[in-house]
């Protein structure tokens, strides 16, 4: 494996009141979390849980955490799938999810948003930022630290984890899904294998259709959106840190994209790091062993970002 390491970030804490879920509740998570046995039986998974209604259409994650709560705020994510923005479900992440919940205590939110054949650009990532302001709207009852809040995502989750870490701020993409009391931005991102130059796509011929669904034209047709959903032209002094893991046999996405981006990051002086793993291809990550291998490469990243080690 080959890693590039920059700059430390700022880690900022804060404590928040606490309201402990109904038992009634809890014995409903432990069934859920029973499904998958890679899960520890310390962590908890509620499943279904609604988190936005855009336009009437209620939306769902799934919360992983662990069943005891913790004396101090503690630090969550946002996990976001792939499927080229038109296909995946939001189990995707949830063995990642519980290995940070279970080593760490992060609250993980995996979550489901609108796909390509539902809705174009930018109802996913709407969705993605409506799920972050969920997570703010319980932080008291899950007891939840609002100023340490990252994302995760692989593929097409990779892409809009990095589109939300690069639109921190802007209200173009708040979208109605509710809550709008609180703040979409987050503090870190973890990416597998993602698309942050999208006219690199387009050159090398990857991706066409899946593109053309979700930006709603070709490249000739929109090529503001193609601009508008490459990462790597929003990134600033602001970026906050990111993690990339990708395969250097990746025939989808390219792992120069990753290294592109740590190194205009760099430039920046935002914190990056990147892992390119010899002989992988794309979507690796959710395979055994390569699953634990890489959330154990993230492990050190979310601790040493979110102040926990």
């Amino acid at each position: 494996m080959r890693t590039i390491l920059y700059a430390p970030a700022v880690v900022i804490l804060a404590s928040v009141a606490v309201a402990i879920p109904s038992s009634h509740g809890r014995a409903a998570e432990r069934r859920a979390a029973s499904i998958d046995p890679a899960i520890s039986s310390a962590v908890t998974v509620l499943a279904d849980v609604v988190y936005g209604s855009p336009g009437g259409r209620d939306l769902h994650l799934d919360v992983v955490l662990r069943e005891e709560l913790p004396e101090r705020p503690r630090p969550a994510i946002v996990f976001i799938h792939g499927g080229s923005w038109k296909s995946g479900t939001k189990a995707q992440f949830r063995r990642q999810a519980a290995w940070l919940a279970d080593r760490l205590d992060v609250v993980g939110a995996c979550i489901e948003y609108r796909l390509s054949g539902e809705a174009p650009f930018p109802a996913a990532l709407e969705d993605a930022k409506c799920a972050v302001r969920w997570v703010r709207s319980v932080a008291d009852k899950y007891r939840i630290d609002p100023k340490r809040i990252g994302v995760c995502g692989g593929s097409a989750g990779g892409h809009l984890s990095a589109m939300m870490a690069v639109t921190n701020g802007i209200d173009k993409y708040e979208g109605d899904g509710g809550h709008a009391d609180f703040s979409s931005d987050v503090c870190l991102a973890v990416l597998y294998n993602g698309e942050f130059d999208m006219w690199d796509l387009v050159e090398k011929k990857s991706l066409i259709d899946a593109m053309r669904a979700f930006f709603g034209g070709t490249p000739d047709e929109v090529p503001e959106r193609y601009d508008e959903n490459s990462p790597i032209k929003r990134l600033t002094k602001k970026t906050p840190p990111m993690l990339f893991l990708h395969g250097d046999q990746d025939r989808c996405v390219s792992h120069e994209q990753a290294l592109a981006m740590v190194r205009r990051l760099t430039e920046l002086d935002v914190p990056a790091e990147a892992e390119i793993y010899p002989g992988k291809p794309h979507a690796w990550f959710n395979k055994d062993p390569d699953w634990k291998i890489t959330i154990q490469r993230v492990e050190p990243f979310v601790a040493k970002h979110f102040g926990l080690k």
